[in-house]
């Protein structure tokens, strides 16, 4: 088994969870109707927590994603092509409120556009 599938063999993974770690546990969480304190766990027990209630079956399937973890605008790969689930993102719900997809947007614009499509989804 190797280093990256074994969170508890980590250097760092003593240390606190990051953002992006307590961002999606919370999100998992959720969606999975199961209390999790993220705050609680350190960076390889926050792996092992995601890999876990990935794995467990959804019990709220109404429960929304949070806020970006990170202000888009400050992205360093902001004005990169948007990523294929950005734009499948972007496709599902702006077909929902009948409007049309741009071709291309940068990840930023995508981010945003997401945003406000779950806003007038109330996805």
């Amino acid at each position: 088994m190797s280093q990256l599938n074994n969170p508890s063999q980590w250097t760092t993974g003593a240390d606190a969870p990051t953002d992006k770690q307590k961002g999606f546990i919370s999100t998992l969480a959720s969606s999975k109707n199961v209390s999790v304190d993220p705050n609680s766990l350190n960076k390889s027990e926050a792996s092992a927590k995601i890999n876990e209630l990935k794995d467990a079956p959804t019990q709220n399937a109404d429960a929304t994603a949070g806020q970006p973890i990170q202000n888009p605008d400050t992205w360093t790969t902001g004005d990169d092509k948007a990523t294929g689930k950005q734009m499948g993102y972007v496709a599902v719900m702006a077909k929902k409120v009948g409007e049309s997809v741009p071709s291309e947007m940068g990840k930023t614009d995508a981010s945003k556009k997401i945003e406000e499509l779950k806003e007038k989804t109330g996805m």
